[in-house]
């Protein structure tokens, strides 16, 4: 029952979308990010009102991304002759070869109990929260296929992505090599890497995480649609809309670029009043260098707990003591030894107990900051 009315409260603001009202202005070859036609305007105290932007001639957002995921794209493409440089062939066979061996090592496994485990818990709500995401958007659609909003939230920046074909050459090829770069931690370990990520957008001709973001959605199947602001309230972000060939459904996906500390929160709360307009959420942490355990992240953490319809994180997100259990009910899975070297004064010895009297079922791939799925915590957190 008191999950039903959870919903049912949430449910009352659901629609109430915020507004899309500082548009930015783009340089003249680049997708740029128009406020959507519909754009209902909440104005903030103190915004700027949108100004006009300029059509652009570009490729289609899908050719864009199958090009920077080192996929081929249809013959009649702008960029389809780019794909003949000897250099790109040599980047794609290399994203080829990495991607075939995370689908090996993880995410069919992952699939696999996703389909067993966490589907059952996450029905009631058919959004995905992802705090401290990077450009994650590989495991959140990995792990919660059937939502159909994404809300991704971190510190990255986000950027318009410039029209390939005006990109000098070297630069291009420098932007391809930095992409590659930037996945390597991802792509072989499961997750970013905040250093990496600054350096990639300090260092690329495309800038902040859109490019890795599509990078993502080509290679998880998906068909973009559209690209538009979704920037307010002194808060830059992108909103994605795309077709997700597997449930043949159109699907939306938000990045936020956005500062979840306390004090960032305290300054602009922007990105929590978007998420609660869309309902309960499935919330979902991973490698989130154990931010929610102090004290500088209070508000996130509390945010969490109250919209949250199921959270999934391993042990680095919220500590099992905020866990109310006439609230929650815990289930675990895998095994838990302690955070990594690093992190080691995070060491939860209720968790600790929890998985000594819970007998969880084993992992078959890793999640978080363990490499080895043997010893790899898993917490999944659904309301009561």
């Amino acid at each position: 029952m008191k999950r039903r009315n959870v919903i049912k409260s949430f449910a009352l603001i659901a629609g109430m979308a915020l507004a899309w009202i500082q548009a930015q202005g783009q340089v003249q070859r680049s997708i740029p990010f128009p406020p959507p036609a519909s754009a209902q305007v909440l104005p903030a105290p103190g915004s700027r009102q949108p100004f006009p932007q300029r059509a652009v001639e570009r490729s289609s957002a899908t050719d864009i991304a199958r090009y920077l995921a080192g996929m081929p794209v249809p013959p009649a493409s702008p960029l389809n002759r780019l794909t003949a440089d000897p250099r790109w062939i040599a980047y794609s066979n290399a994203m080829n070869a990495a991607f075939s061996r995370l689908e090996i090592r993880q995410l069919t496994s992952i699939r696999t109990w996703q389909a067993q485990f966490l589907a059952p818990a996450t029905q009631f709500s058919r959004v995905c929260l992802y705090f401290f995401s990077g450009a994650d958007f590989l495991y959140a659609d990995t792990f919660y296929p059937d939502c159909t909003t994404y809300i991704l939230a971190s510190l990255e920046p986000v950027e318009p992505i410039p029209d390939l074909q005006s990109v000098p050459p070297v630069l291009l090829q420098n932007t391809l090599q930095t992409i590659e770069a930037s996945l390597n931690t991802l792509v072989h370990y499961g997750y970013f890497q905040t250093r990496e990520l600054r350096e990639y957008s300090q260092r690329a001709q495309l800038k902040g995480v859109l490019p890795l973001l599509f990078v993502f959605l080509a290679r998880s199947g998906k068909e973009i649609l559209g690209v538009s602001n979704a920037s307010f309230s002194g808060t830059r972000g992108v909103k994605v809309s795309f077709l997700d060939p597997t449930t043949g459904g159109q699907k939306v996906l938000y990045y936020f670029s956005a500062d979840l500390s306390d004090a960032g929160l305290k300054s602009n709360s922007a990105v929590l009043r978007f998420s609660s307009s869309l309902g309960p959420t499935n919330s979902f942490l991973k490698a989130s260098s154990y931010l929610l355990h102090g004290n500088g992240f209070d508000i996130a953490r509390n945010y969490l707990l109250r919209v949250s319809a199921s959270i999934l994180q391993d042990d680095s997100g919220i500590p099992v003591r905020y866990f109310a259990p006439g609230n929650w009910t815990l289930r675990f899975f895998g095994s838990y030894k302690g955070p990594i070297d690093l992190f080691k004064k995070f060491y939860q010895p209720d968790l600790r107990q929890y998985y000594a009297e819970s007998l969880p079922k084993p992992l078959t791939f890793s999640f978080g900051y363990q490499l080895d799925w043997h010893i790899t915590p898993l917490i999944l957190a659904t309301r009561k």
